[in-house]
């Protein structure tokens, strides 16, 4: 198949369709996934289904890495607003309940944070190297072991953190 046309062009065919993403397309989900990190919403956004985007990122290096870029930009945006809402304090008369659920909710999302944000800092891009172009079972082990590994170290860092706080 060909290249999508217009970026208007509705979902339909597309979503679930082997059309590649047109430029236009690529800019508007780029720019989306800088915003909310978030492929689906996205890919929705730019009016083409995400397995076309992640088709297109393995297909092509220059969008591989600008998906990263963005990526890491919209958990640096998402941490930023999540931190400022944190650090707002509570006016009036809160129950105890209520601040250490708030706390606890804030906790959590920053530990999630966290740790995509080594997955995605620490991950490989598809079709960069020769562990890709082997695709051989040892490299994938290895690159998930690195991935988890990292996930590991930025958790234990937001712990300490924490434990610095309190």
């Amino acid at each position: 198949m060909g290249r999508i046309g217009k970026v208007g062009e509705g979902h339909g065919g597309n979503a679930g369709g082997r059309a590649r993403p047109g430029r236009a397309q690529m800019d508007i989900f780029l720019e989306a996934l800088a915003e909310s990190s978030n492929v689906a919403a996205s890919a929705r956004k730019a009016g083409i289904g995400a397995d076309a985007m992640y088709r297109e990122r393995r297909r092509n290096s220059g969008f591989a890495a600008r998906w990263q870029a963005a990526l890491c930009e919209g958990f640096a945006r998402l941490e930023a607003e999540l931190l400022a809402e944190a650090l707002i304090a509570p006016t009036g008369n809160v129950k105890d309940a209520t601040l250490k659920s708030r706390a606890q909710k804030y906790r959590l999302g920053l530990s999630l944070l966290a740790a995509h944000r080594a997955a995605v800092r620490g991950a490989k891009l598809p079709g960069v190297g020769p562990a890709a172009a082997q695709g051989s079972a040892k490299a994938r082990l290895t690159a998930k072991l690195h991935a988890m590994q990292a996930q590991a170290a930025a958790e234990t860092d937001l712990l300490a953190d924490q434990g610095e706080r309190e």
